[in-house]
C-alpha cells in the first residue's frame, strides 16, 4: 500500500509540474488547466491519470529485475549465480598408513560434520601428493650478502628414508597470514635466486629458479566455474576478492634428486637478491606440503516435478524437508518423460538463455530460470515451462549445488571427513560465507558494458575500477574492502606498444603500466599478488597473435619498486 502512495504521489506532482508548465507556454489553448479556474472534472481527470501511470511505473519497476535477469544470464551467465563457500584444506597421511605416497586428485569431496543435520561437501580445486614428510623448522638468515629462507624437512617415520618416497616436485601452501605469506610468495617467484637441497652427508644440489611454478591461475583451478560463456577472466577477479589465499600456493619442480637422499631428512634452502623484511617471521607450522582450496559445490538432482502446463513456474527444491540447506548454484540438465502413449517418452529441455532452442529450421521446447521472492524477500530459483504440447511430464533436473549458509558455521577443523581410512583431513581456515549479487537495471547495463571491454578500454583508469567494482558486489559494506582499497591506492594506468621474439616470430603486444601507492595495501607482497592475478586477466583480452605484459611502480613514500611480470600470450579469437 505505501509503494502504491509512493507512485501515486510521485506521478500526481509530475502532471502538476507539466501542467503549470502548459499553462504557461499556451495559456489560450488550456484555460481550464490554470489553477484559478478550480474546475472540479480537470482535478479528477489529473488524479485519475496519475493512478494510471503510477501503476504503469510502478509495474516497469517491479519488471525490470526479470528482464535484467534473463539479459545478465544470456551475456554471462555465471554472473547471477551464487558464489559457494571455499577455503583451505589440509591433508596428512594417518601414523597407520602403510602406503609411503599417496594420490589424491582433483575433485575429491570432503565432508563437514553436520550443521542442522546437513553435511556440507566440498570438492577440491588441485591434485594433492601425499608423503609420510613434514617442515621441523623454518629460518631466515640475512647475514652478509646471503639472503635466504631455509626448511628442514623429515619423514614421519624413523624407518623410512627420503629416497624410498619417489619424490619429483613438491607443493608448498605458504600460509594465510596476509603479511608474511604474501611477502614470502613474491620473494620466491620474484626474488629467488636459486635453491639448495642440503643432504645430511654434506651434498648439496642447485635448482634453477625457472623449475619454481605458481599455483592457482592454471587451467582447471578455477574455484568458480565460468561456464561455457561465463568469462574466465573475471572469475579470476572474483576469487581474488573472496578467496585470496587461493594464490599462495607454489610448486617446486625437478625433485628427481632427493631419489638419491638415504636419510630421513634434507634441508632445502632458498637464496633472495634481496633480503626479507625484518617484520616477515614465517613459522613452519604456517606452511603445508599437502593442501588445497576447496570449494562447497557438488552435483546433485533436484526432487521431480510434475509438469502439467498449468502454472507460470515452479520453485526447484533440492530438498523440501531442508530448503535452508540447499542453493542451486547452475542448472546442468533438464529431461522430462511421459507415459500417457504407452510408451515412456524422454524429452530435452533446451536452456532459453543457450540459443538452442533453434536447432534443427525449428522452435524446440524450453525452460527459463529466474529468481522470485517470497513473503521473507529471500529469493528462490524457478523454473517456467515453454512446450509445444500440455502432455503431462515428470521433469528432471541435474543441478550443481551448495549448501546455502550453513558452511559459515563451520569452525577451523570442522571439515574432516574423507572417504579414506590412510588419510586425516581438516580445514585450516573458516569457510567463507556464500555470496550472491542482487539484479536490477542499473547493474545489467554496467555488466553490458563490462563485458564489451576490449583490451584497449581497460586500460583506462575509470573503466578498469569499474570492472572490478562490478565483481566485488559482495565488498560493498565490508570494512576492509579490497576495492576501495585499490581504487584510492592506483594513480594512474597508462600503456605503451612493445614488440617481443616467441618462437623465431616478432610479436606486437601491450605493455600495461599500473602506479600503485603502496601504503593502501598490508606490504608490497599484496601488490605483487594482485599484479600476478591482473597480468592473467588482461592476457584474456588481448588477441591470440599478440600478448599483454605488465608493470607494476609500487610508490611507498620517496621509494618506487618496479614489478615486471612474465609476458602472456594473449586468448581472445579474432572475430
Amino acid at each position: 500500500m505505501q509503494d502504491n502512495i509512493y507512485y501515486y504521489k510521485k506521478e500526481l506532482d509530475y502532471l502538476h509540474k507539466m501542467r503549470t508548465l502548459f499553462v504557461r507556454n499556451f495559456p489560450k489553448l488550456a484555460p481550464f488547466l490554470d489553477y484559478n479556474s478550480k474546475d472540479p472534472d480537470i482535478e479528477r481527470l489529473i488524479e485519475n491519470f496519475a493512478i494510471l501511470t503510477s501503476k504503469l511505473h510502478q509495474e516497469l519497476d517491479s519488471n525490470i529485475p526479470l528482464l535484467a535477469e534473463s539479459l545478465i544470464n544470456i551475456i554471462s551467465p555465471n554472473y547471477t549465480n551464487p558464489l559457494p563457500s571455499v577455503c583451505i584444506q589440509d591433508f596428512t597421511l594417518s601414523p597407520d598408513a602403510k602406503a609411503l605416497k599417496l594420490f589424491l586428485p582433483k575433485n575429491t569431496e570432503v565432508h563437514s560434520i553436520p550443521i542442522d543435520d546437513v553435511e556440507c561437501r566440498f570438492k577440491t580445486l588441485y591434485d594433492v601428493w601425499l608423503y609420510p614428510l613434514q617442515i621441523t623448522d623454518c629460518t631466515i638468515s640475512n647475514a652478509h650478502d646471503t639472503h635466504s629462507l631455509s626448511l628442514d624437512l623429515m619423514t614421519s617415520k624413523s624407518d623410512i628414508a627420503i629416497a624410498s618416497l619417489d619424490i619429483s616436485h613438491l607443493d608448498i601452501y605458504l600460509g594465510n597470514d596476509i603479511y608474511t605469506s604474501n611477502t614470502l610468495l613474491m620473494w620466491i617467484l620474484h626474488y629467488l635466486k636459486e635453491i639448495i637441497i642440503f643432504f645430511e652427508n654434506g651434498e648439496e644440489f642447485r635448482i634453477q629458479p625457472s623449475f619454481v611454478t605458481h599455483r592457482g591461475l592454471g587451467e582447471g583451478e578455477s574455484a568458480f566455474n565460468s561456464g561455457e560463456n561465463g568469462f574466465e577472466a573475471f572469475a579470476l577477479l572474483q576469487e581474488l576478492f573472496f578467496i585470496p589465499e587461493k594464490f599462495n600456493f607454489i610448486r617446486i619442480n625437478k625433485l628427481d634428486i632427493l631419489k638419491r637422499c638415504n636419510a630421513r631428512g634434507f634441508r632445502m634452502k632458498f637464496n633472495f637478491t634481496k633480503p626479507l623484511p625484518a617484520v616477515c617471521i614465517p613459522r613452519a607450522e604456517m606452511l603445508s606440503l599437502s593442501a588445497s582450496p576447496i570449494v562447497n559445490a557438488f552435483p546433485i538432482s533436484a526432487e521431480p516435478i510434475i509438469n502439467k502446463h498449468d502454472r507460470e513456474s515452479y520453485r526447484i527444491f533440492i530438498n523440501q524437508n531442508k530448503p535452508q540447506g540447499y542453493e542451486i548454484v547452475e542448472v546442468v540438465r533438464v529431461k522430462a518423460h511421459n507415459s500417457d502413449t504407452g510408451k515412456r517418452i524422454l524429452k530435452n529441455y533446451k536452456s532459453f538463455e543457450r540459443f538452442g532452442i533453434f536447432e534443427n529450421n525449428r522452435l524446440n521446447d524450453f525452460y527459463s530460470l529466474s529468481y522470485k521472492k517470497d513473503a521473507y524477500q529471500t529469493p528462490h530459483r524457478h523454473i517456467s515451462f515453454f512446450s509445444q504440447t500440455n502432455i503431462t511430464e515428470t521433469i528432471s533436473i541435474e543441478t550443481i549445488a551448495c549448501n546455502k549458509h550453513l558452511p559459515s558455521h563451520l569452525k577451523i577443523g570442522h571439515i574432516n571427513k574423507l572417504n579414506s581410512k590412510d588419510i586425516i583431513t581438516r580445514n585450516i581456515t573458516l569457510p567463507t560465507p556464500m555470496k550472491q549479487v542482487e539484479i536490477d537495471g542499473e547493474l545489467l547495463w554496467k555488466i553490458v558494458s563490462v563485458i564489451s571491454f576490449n583490451y584497449q578500454s581497460l586500460l583506462d583508469k575509470p573503466t578498469f575500477l569499474t570492472a572490478l567494482e562490478s565483481y566485488s558486489f559482495h565488498l560493498h559494506n565490508d570494512t576492509d574492502n579490497i576495492v576501495k582499497r585499490f581504487a584510492k591506492a592506483l594513480v594512474e594506468i597508462h600503456s605503451k606498444p612493445i614488440y617481443r621474439l616467441s618462437n623465431m616470430i616478432t610479436k606486437k603486444g601491450t605493455l600495461c603500466i599500473m602506479s600503485i601507492d603502496e601504503s593502501r595495501f598490508y606490504c608490497l607482497g599484496e601488490v605483487y599478488k594482485m599484479g600476478l592475478v591482473f597480468a592473467k586477466f588482461f592476457s584474456h583480452f588481448a588477441s591470440i597473435n599478440s600478448f599483454c605484459e605488465l608493470q607494476i611502480r609500487s610508490i611507498n613514500k620517496d621509494t618506487i619498486t618496479t614489478i615486471n611480470y612474465p609476458y602472456k600470450d594473449g586468448s581472445r579469437a579474432i572475430m
